[in-house]
């Protein structure tokens, strides 16, 4: 199963996360390819961050829209795991929010 690193969207797919959601729209650029859209598991996503604060700026723009509105959350930006320049990441499932 192939891994990737989210560039843009930490904060939102935590959101779906502790939603409930399988799964997210993801937009994934590869070196050399178009970008391509799709729907992407979670534990399949890695996170330069190992928190999330929960923070007005979470529960305004995430959280409310995610888990009260139930309204789907804007697609993130993603990359293949193991590209240069990353640097260390978590599994998003073990990404805290505080």
């Amino acid at each position: 199963m192939p891994q990737y690193f989210i560039l843009d969207g930490v904060r939102r797919a935590v959101a779906a996360r502790e939603a409930g959601l399988a799964d997210v729209p993801e937009i994934i650029f590869e070196p050399g390819k178009s970008k391509v859209t799709k729907r992407m598991v979670l534990n399949e996503l890695h996170s330069p961050k190992t928190f999330i604060p929960r923070d007005i700026r979470y529960i305004r723009n995430v959280e409310y829209p995610t888990q009260i509105l139930k309204t789907e959350p804007p697609p993130i930006f993603v990359e293949p795991l193991g590209l240069p320049g990353q640097g260390s990441t978590i599994p998003l499932l073990q990404v805290l929010l505080q």
